[in-house]
């Protein structure tokens, strides 16, 4: 199901993160090392400008934290944990979900487009042990 990107309603515009981990997308949003965040501009259907913005030292919740202080309104992840999702959402963004096979812009392109499901506890992705965390597991971002 494909929705329609939130779109900030003060200036029109969409600011998007996408999770960077070596200076590709992070296939999952606990792992990101940066962020790149776009700023878009949905009547027009065009990216604007683009920063890149060192994540904060990961731990449950630093990273929805963070993503809220830059005023993000949408957020592309490949998987993400529950509590990360819910976190997100109640700071009022958006996270929708991509496979690992695109670029940022393409995949910022792609939010902007509104070609991109919306992530729900259901289709996240991030079930917990298939990759290694410290202390904690998904459920727990």
């Amino acid at each position: 199901m494909n929705v329609k990107p939130a779109v900030s309603p003060a200036q029109n515009t969409l600011s998007i993160a996408i999770p960077l981990a070596g200076n590709v997308f992070a296939l999952h949003f606990g792992a990101a090392k940066e962020f790149m965040i776009f700023e878009g501009h949905p009547v027009e259907k065009t990216l604007g400008y683009a920063r890149i913005m060192a994540a904060p030292e990961h731990k449950p919740g630093s990273l929805p934290e963070f993503l809220a202080a830059q005023k993000v309104d949408a957020v592309v992840a490949s998987s993400i944990g529950e509590r990360a999702l819910l976190m997100l959402a109640d700071a009022g963004i958006t996270t929708y979900l991509a496979d690992g096979s695109q670029s940022p812009v393409e995949l910022a392109t792609a939010c902007l487009l509104g070609k991109l499901p919306r992530a729900n506890k259901e289709n996240s992705r991030c079930q917990g042990g298939h990759h290694d965390h410290d202390e904690h597991t998904c459920h727990s971002h």
